[in-house]
């Protein structure tokens, strides 16, 4: 995911030096906008193997399996909303449209992540309420940034709807600077985070029990 975006910029920096080229500006524009749908892939799967480490399924009000498929179906969907609508807005006749389509795969990835944030607060208060504080557990720690790393998600889909409501011709599309701090920043935040504090440290852990209970 931070290969795609690394190569996003670079066709980007590409793009800037030669705006006649088609083939740069389309893949600047998939290679940027598109991996966030890979990183919230990402977090569902580790929210469910979470929830499969505590040993109590039941504290989340979606069943572990079921939250890794159902959202991962939702960002699937986004992703190749976003991605087909990414491609036809380097095309002028069909600019319009792209850009519509581009913006329904954002409001999807909003849907889906504000939903999956909701419900993954909703597990780390159960989790509390039975046992003790999460950063007294060895996955509480890790609860805490997925839920960090989903409140960037949603703040960079919030500015990509917005940018892309206000068109070619809005004040955000216009200032380059907006992108860096809405985008580029939060994006790089996640890879951060997850390259410094990596699931597989705790998640990898084999026969802890996070309540005292047996997954059934």
């Amino acid at each position: 995911m931070g290969i795609v975006m690394t190569l996003g910029y670079i066709l980007r920096a590409a793009s800037a030096g030669d705006t006649t080229a088609l083939a740069p500006y389309i893949g600047q524009n998939v290679c940027i906008l598109l991996p966030p749908s890979l990183y919230a892939a990402t977090i569902y799967m580790i929210y469910g193997r979470i929830v499969i480490y505590a040993g109590d399924p039941k504290l989340s009000i979606v069943s572990p399996l079921k939250v890794t498929k159902i959202f991962v179906i939702g960002d699937v969907l986004a992703f190749l909303t976003q991605a087909s609508g990414g491609g036809m807005m380097a095309i002028s006749s069909m600019a319009r449209m792209g850009q519509i389509i581009t913006i329904a795969g954002l409001f999807i990835q909003l849907v889906f992540f504000g939903a999956f944030l909701t419900i993954s607060i909703i597990f780390g208060r159960r989790v509390q309420q039975t046992k003790t504080a999460l950063r007294g557990l060895p996955y509480g720690t890790l609860l805490y940034i997925l839920f960090a790393v989903s409140g960037l998600i949603i703040l960079r889909c919030l500015y990509r709807i917005i940018e892309f409501c206000e068109g070619n011709d809005g004040y955000l599309m216009k200032h380059e600077a907006f992108m860096y701090v809405f985008d580029t920043i939060p994006m790089f935040a996640v890879q951060a985070v997850f390259h410094f504090y990596h699931p597989g440290k705790v998640l990898g852990s084999r026969g802890y029990n996070g309540l005292g209970t047996e997954l059934r």
